[in-house]
């Protein structure tokens, strides 16, 4: 196939952003192919400059959208060393920190990287010692925790994960020659869902673009999806951008939403913030589907009325993976977990289920169990890239000097030869991990650092093992890592990003959405916002079929009735009737 042939497959408005060298600032409305347009603009830098050794990068908000595009450019056939992909913090770790570390002096006795559990420990301790006891409730906002806590990870060579972020920065704008150096690499930087994207993460980027205003810039994302500014997450202007990055921006919209039928989209348009057109141009756009809000029924009859929905959906040929059933958190969804696997024991479902080994792709321990409790014989590519990462976790992190016949083939050679040694997965996973850094030579009774790490690390797996009631059986912990199919469970921040024919949520009730914390804390106009910004994407995930419930019978702690969230009464709209 003609190596550009792939533009054909896009609309004008997304190949012109394709093709558009100039720096973008692009708004996309849900549906409109925004990853795909992304993903072939990347395809088309590398293919028109083939021969050039300059990167076109893109980074994500998830781990889950950069596996997406990633896989989207294997099947267009791009060349690996031509693009990169992935997370603000991965980009971080791979070309500020490591390459750097010697610059830092933080870094450059070795260091490594702590996740939640840790910094839980940490806290736990600290207020222990200090006799301060306010459960684990943003204990950083007293300044003694804080400092104390600062100085364990100085004394521990450590770092957390705003730790990146913020010695990226340092390394980026008080040594110009690392900005230069990156800027010298890079050809194109394209960020996603730009409107989650903190100020600490648009000046270490805007310092490598002003080391070299050459680099094309492109932003791609919706302000009305603005729903992490509680982490910090900013939807800057196209003025506020150029005066950040010192270069100029076009703005560009995709306003065609190929996702949904137009009734939904005109239901989830009540929701915008910011006025924009946005029209159905699917296969489906004229189909009528089923949009239902009921704000009568009771929680003691609102799980067996979302099976009844689930059943009926499937009799009528839509797969399992094309329904998903969200709320606004996770507690509200293990009890709803549990009843439909009751309610429905043939239908599969993609669960939140508490596993005991927990997600953590920046830690060396949960890399190698990815290996282990993984098929050796599938997705070749991925578990390579795991292998490297391995590699230089232990090489750039810990300062471990390894041999040069370690490569990636090596590390998958010895992974892929271990036999079940134990029918007890956690005993298998300690003697494999012992067994494999023997064979790399690493003996863990000198290496102190890893060591702890390893120790932090099945520490908490006994853990979650013991207080969630686990089994131990190897194909248990195989489960960590198998990718989910069925229905999908998820809560409204979760399924950001994706696409269902049928969305069926609940919980929309005044103290979940908007969170009790926005509703005591913040102005009534900022409370309507973020509740209107959260809604939209919650309903902009459905194709054809849109089911909303606000059940009565949940209260407050005191026992105070919970109420229908004021925003989505505030719709006039004539609804289906409930099945």
């Amino acid at each position: 196939m003609d190596n550009m042939s792939f533009l054909n497959k896009l609309n004008p408005q997304q190949k012109q952003v394709c093709i558009d060298e100039r720096n973008i600032l692009l708004k996309a409305c849900p549906g409109s192919g925004k990853t795909r347009t992304l993903t072939y603009k990347l395809a088309y830098l590398a293919q028109k400059y083939i021969s050039s050794k300059k990167l076109n990068i893109a980074i994500t908000y998830t781990n889950r959208a950069a596996d997406e595009i990633r896989e989207r450019l294997e099947k267009l056939e791009i060349p690996e060393d031509k693009v990169w992909v992935g997370t603000i913090h991965q980009f971080c770790l791979e070309f500020v920190i490591r390459p750097y570390t010697m610059y830092h002096e933080r870094l450059r006795k070795g260091y490594h990287i702590i996740d939640e559990y840790v910094t839980k420990q940490y806290i736990e301790e600290i207020m222990e010692e200090l006799g301060i006891y306010i459960g684990y409730n943003k204990p950083f906002d007293y300044p003694e925790i804080l400092e104390k806590y600062q100085k364990k990870l100085l004394d521990e060579k450590e770092i957390d994960f705003n730790d990146i972020l913020s010695i990226s920065f340092d390394l980026v704008n008080n040594k110009k020659f690392i900005a230069e150096n990156l800027s010298g690499i890079i050809r194109t930087i394209l960020v996603d869902e730009y409107q989650d994207t903190n100020e600490l993460q648009y000046k270490i980027l805007s310092s490598v673009v002003m080391a070299d205003k050459k680099i094309q810039v492109t932003f791609v994302g919706d302000t009305d999806q603005a729903i992490y500014g509680g982490l910090g997450g900013v939807a800057k202007t196209c003025d506020e951008l150029q005066k950040e990055f010192g270069i100029k921006f076009q703005e560009r919209e995709l306003d065609g939403c190929y996702r949904s039928t137009q009734r939904i989209v005109d239901y989830y348009s009540n929701f915008q913030l910011k006025s924009m057109m946005i029209q159905a141009v699917s296969d489906i756009k004229d189909e009528t589907g089923h949009l239902v809000y009921d704000n009568t029924i009771n929680k003691s009859e609102l799980f067996e009325k979302i099976a009844y929905i689930i059943k009926d959906e499937l009799s009528k040929g839509i797969p399992d993976n094309e329904i998903c059933i969200i709320a606004p958190q996770w507690w509200l969804l293990f009890p709803l977990s549990k009843k439909m696997k009751e309610l429905l024991p043939d239908v599969k479902f993609d669960a939140p289920d508490i596993t005991p080994i927990k997600y953590d792709p920046m830690n060396v321990f949960y890399l190698i169990s990815k290996l282990l409790f993984t098929e050796s014989g599938r997705r070749i590519k991925l578990r390579k890239r795991v292998a490297n990462e391995i590699i230089e976790i232990l090489t750039e992190e810990y300062k471990i000097c390894l041999s040069e016949k370690i490569d990636s083939y090596r590390v998958l050679k010895i992974i892929n030869s271990v036999s079940k040694i134990n029918e007890n997965a956690i005993v298998y996973l300690e003697e494999v991990i012992t067994r494999f850094l023997m064979e790399l030579g690493i003996d863990l009774s000198i290496e102190a650092s890893l060591y702890k790490a390893y120790e932090d690390f099945m520490a908490k797996v006994k853990d979650r093992v013991k207080n969630n009631h686990l089994s131990t059986d190897i194909d248990v912990f195989k489960q960590c890592f198998k990718e989910k199919e069925g229905v999908v469970i998820n809560t409204f921040h979760g399924v950001k990003g994706e696409e269902y024919t049928t969305v069926i949520a609940f919980g929309i009730l005044n103290g979940y959405i908007p969170h009790w914390d926005i509703i005591k804390n913040e102005s009534l106009d900022y409370r309507e916002a973020e509740t209107k910004k959260l809604l939209y994407v919650v309903c902009s995930r459905a194709k054809n079929n849109l089911y909303l419930f606000s059940e009565q019978g949940r209260t407050t702690q005191k026992g105070v009735p919970l109420l229908s969230t004021d925003e989505i009464l505030a719709i006039d709209y004539e609804y289906d009737s409930l099945i």
